[in-house]
């Protein structure tokens, strides 16, 4: 399967539940509710927390990266030796949950899932420096494993995650096994209020929401934060309508674009913006 498949399959439904948060209504074989439902059984159940980076419906939506592209995040990771230097603490990620780990030839024994995460985080660092002290917003967590790596590098001071309840609820149950320098706070769209945090990020989350979902975001958590970073992909229906990238770049203020690296569609890219460092 492509990775533009998984996308689209991904796309319609994280983002179809998301935008439909008060109704129950029934979907296609294709949006048959698997995902939430696996996440929240490995929520619950031990047994199926201890094997839930494995199964299939779950990797659809996550845990699909491949090793030779773990291997692209990896040759970016380098650069920044640093971050090396905490690899046995990231892979720590990959105690939980079963993945599939392969041995790369500098880090050893990873998921490269995680090795994803540890590049995003190396983008982080690159672009905005410390995020110590600082109050992140995230939206579409997975299990938590990129706040979990963010936190393992930096002292942020608190950390909001927002995703669909059973996402969250997995999450949590991931996250409560490590020592996390932040105060969490778990909420759906629909428990959110508007509130201004120092630093919003999505990966290939945000973009995959239909536009109506899209503006709730916007006015709520990105337009008052002054510093983001946002992995743009497309592949949503045309009924969702969603922001392309010329528009996401005129609706926030000092919003840049980044190609992204390695690039894992043709028409992916990071979107950034910092008012810190906005000319005068």
């Amino acid at each position: 399967m492509s990775t533009f498949t998984r996308i689209s399959r991904r796309a319609r439904r994280f983002a179809y539940t998301l935008s439909l948060p008060q109704k129950r209504m029934s979907t296609s074989v294709s949006d048959n509710q698997s995902y939430p439902q696996v996440c929240l059984r490995a929520s619950q159940d031990y047994r199926c927390f201890n094997n839930f980076r494995r199964n299939p419906f779950y990797n659809d939506i996550l845990e699909h990266v491949t090793k030779e592209q773990g291997q692209a995040y990896l040759n970016e990771i380098q650069k920044d030796s640093e971050l090396l230097e905490f690899a046995d603490h990231f892979r720590d990620n990959d105690k939980f949950g079963n993945p599939r780990i392969f041995r790369y030839s500098s880090i050893g024994l990873i998921s490269p899932t995680t090795l994803r995460y540890i590049k995003v985080l190396a983008d982080l660092k690159s672009l905005f420096g410390s995020l110590n002290d600082l109050s992140l917003c995230e939206i579409g967590v997975g299990y938590g494993g990129q706040c979990r790596v963010i936190n393992t590098f930096f002292k942020p001071r608190a950390y909001r995650l927002v995703d669909i309840k059973p996402a969250l609820m997995l999450a949590q149950r991931f996250l409560d096994n490590y020592v996390i320098p932040a105060t969490l706070s778990y909420q759906t769209m629909n428990e959110l209020e508007t509130n201004t945090y120092d630093f919003f990020l999505s990966n290939y989350a945000f973009t995959e929401l239909p536009r109506i979902v899209q503006d709730i975001y916007l006015e709520r958590i990105i337009l008052g934060s002054p510093k983001g970073y946002i992995t743009y992909n497309e592949g949503t229906p045309p009924e969702f309508e969603s922001y392309r990238r010329d528009e996401l770049l005129r609706l926030i203020p000092g919003s840049k674009i980044r190609e992204e690296k390695p690039l894992t569609s043709p028409t992916n890219c990071i979107i950034y913006w910092d008012a810190s460092k906005s000319p005068l």
